[in-house]
């Protein structure tokens, strides 16, 4: 697999994927993904901005997976997470063909790597409590949950991970004081 930020060749097949992995949602029962959300202009614009992730398959270029990878101020208010120099993403999917082959994992590794080399203090994701498999896959990388809010679109848990240090306003114990 290949992470690579998407490009406008790209639109048409993860427009398409999003379309099918939302004909998952539903049939699984999930209230995830509603009133049109992730509309394909959002997309459209991450990638104009630079911001859309993929996983290529090496053999053939086809998108296996897709993620919009931003400053978390971008989308979400100030306060969000613990630190407002974090990077976040959102609009994770996976085709479903690829489901159950750790794509979404490595996709969130690659993303955790590009975001360390960017020296930010760690990632945020906003997640539905339902759920369950992407927030396995979150905590799974370390990812805590620091709350739960109502946000324009729904009401939503706040994970966060943070790189090397404490996030703004928690104390260091005095065995991460030795360390330093």
């Amino acid at each position: 697999m290949v992470y690579r930020k998407a490009t406008e060749q790209d639109l048409a097949q993860i427009i398409d994927m999003k379309n099918r992995v939302k004909e998952q949602i539903i049939r699984e029962g999930l209230p995830i993904w509603q009133h049109g959300y992730p509309l394909d202009s959002m997309i459209q614009e991450d990638i104009q901005r630079g911001e859309g992730r993929v996983m290529e398959a090496e053999e053939d270029g086809e998108i296996v997976a897709y993620a919009v990878f931003h400053p978390s101020l971008e989308e979400y208010p100030a306060g969000t997470f613990g630190s407002d120099r974090m990077q976040s993403f959102g609009r994770l999917m996976v085709k479903t063909a690829y489901a159950g082959r750790h794509i979404g994992q490595t996709f969130v590794r690659e993303m955790i790597r590009e975001a360390e080399q960017l020296g930010v203090d760690g990632m945020g994701i906003l997640a539905d409590a339902c759920n369950s498999r992407a927030l396995h896959l979150y905590t799974k990388f370390g990812f805590r949950k620091e709350g739960s809010a109502q946000f324009p679109y729904a009401y939503l848990d706040i994970y966060a991970l943070y790189f090397h240090h404490a996030p703004c306003g928690e104390q260091e114990t005095e065995e991460t004081e030795a360390y330093e």
